[in-house]
């Protein structure tokens, strides 16, 4: 982007470095998030925040000064308030001495956009890097009852396994509720379970929990 212009029919235009100009009706101008430390005057506690505002800080949430932590949005990725809950709870009880266990490992993610996005575990992406022996199972929202009859038919629902141990490798769900519906994998995915889970158990008729069964039934199918 070079600049940004108002035009006279209350449009707006953006001229870019490539001499290419595009026009519309509005423009979204997106930054992501800044540490709100300007006026906390860090300096005197002896701690830095780096140009977007971002304080860095160790495993257990404490900045470079050991009696002092910081947690949330100020600390940067993943900027979840579900997150910042769990890195808050684990920095007041290591204020206090207190020992807990939290493997962020184990975060699920959730984006709450139309359709929702949610997941935890590893990408296939991540797992060919890893050279990891698996396959995946799908299940399409447009195939279970509960989709069709509520019209959310757009949805998915994807099951990264193991080849060899049929471990539960991660879930990957885009679609009406799947921020809702991925804690059931991530039940089965923290206790290392496997995706033959799915198929020895009965879930409720008609629900999207039913993706689950049928996306182990396709991942199974296709090793043969």
């Amino acid at each position: 982007m070079e600049s940004v212009e108002e035009l006279p029919d209350g449009k707006v235009a953006a001229n870019l470095v490539s001499n290419k100009r595009i026009v519309g009706d509005a423009l979204l101008y997106a930054v992501g998030r800044k540490g709100n430390v300007d006026r906390l005057n860090l300096a005197a506690a002896g701690i830095e925040a780096d140009d977007r505002g971002r304080i860095k800080v160790d495993a257990e949430y404490r900045t470079k000064q050991p009696h002092i932590f910081a947690v949330g949005d100020v600390i940067g990725f993943p900027s979840l308030a579900s997150v910042s809950m769990e890195q808050g709870r684990i920095a007041a009880a290591t204020a206090f001495g207190l020992h807990v266990e939290s493997d962020p490992a184990g975060y699920p993610y959730g984006i709450y956009t139309i359709p929702q996005i949610s997941f935890i575990g590893k990408t296939e992406e991540q797992l060919t890097e890893e050279d990891v022996p698996y396959e995946v199972g799908v299940a399409y929202y447009r195939e279970i009852a509960r989709g069709q009859i509520s019209g959310h038919t757009d949805g998915r629902l994807k099951l990264p396994f193991h080849r060899q141990t049929l471990e539960l490798l991660g879930v990957h769900i885009f679609g009406e509720d799947a921020t809702e519906l991925l804690h059931i994998g991530q039940a089965v995915f923290l206790l290392k379970g496997k995706i033959t889970y799915f198929i020895n158990t009965v879930f409720n008729y008609p629900t999207l929990a039913e993706c689950y069964k049928a996306a182990a039934f396709n991942g199974l199918n296709r090793l043969g």
